[in-house]
C-alpha cells in the first residue's frame, strides 16, 4: 500500500454525499457515497440514526450514478442501448465492490477509529 492512499481516501471522505446529486456529480456522489457506506457497514456494529440515513439514499445516488453512466455509453455506442444498461449496472457493481475492498484494507491497516476519525472530521 502506498502512503498516499489514505490520503486519498481522507480527501475523498471530505467530499461525502451531503447535497442533491446533481447528473454531472453523479458518478463522484456514487463514489463518495461508496466510501462512507463501506465505513458504516464495515465499522458501525449499530448503526445509528444518521447512519440509517445515510444509507438510505443508497438507491436515489445509485440511479443517478446508473443515469449518467449510461447515458456516457449510449452516447458513445448508440446502437447497443440494451447492452449498455447492462454495462452501466456492472460497472457500478464493480466500482463499489472496489470501494468495499479498500475500504476493509484501510480497516485492516489504520482501525475503524481512524477511518472514523477521516469521516467524522470532515464534519459529517
Amino acid at each position: 500500500m502506498t502512503p498516499l492512499r489514505p490520503t486519498l481516501i481522507g480527501v475523498a471522505l471530505l467530499a461525502t454525499v451531503s447535497t442533491p446529486v446533481r447528473a454531472a456529480d453523479a458518478m463522484m456522489a456514487f463514489d463518495d457515497y461508496n466510501i462512507r457506506r463501506a465505513i458504516i457497514l464495515q465499522c458501525h456494529m449499530t448503526q445509528n440514526a444518521a447512519d440509517v440515513a445515510f444509507l438510505a439514499k443508497d438507491d436515489a445516488v445509485r440511479r443517478a450514478a446508473l443515469a449518467q453512466l449510461r447515458a456516457q455509453l449510449d452516447a458513445s455506442d448508440p446502437a447497443h442501448r440494451n447492452e449498455n444498461a447492462n454495462k452501466a449496472d456492472d460497472m457500478l457493481q464493480t466500482r463499489r465492490a472496489a470501494r468495499d475492498y479498500d475500504i476493509s484494507e484501510q480497516v485492516r491497516n489504520y482501525g475503524c477509529a481512524w477511518l472514523d476519525g477521516q469521516l467524522y472530521s470532515s464534519g459529517h
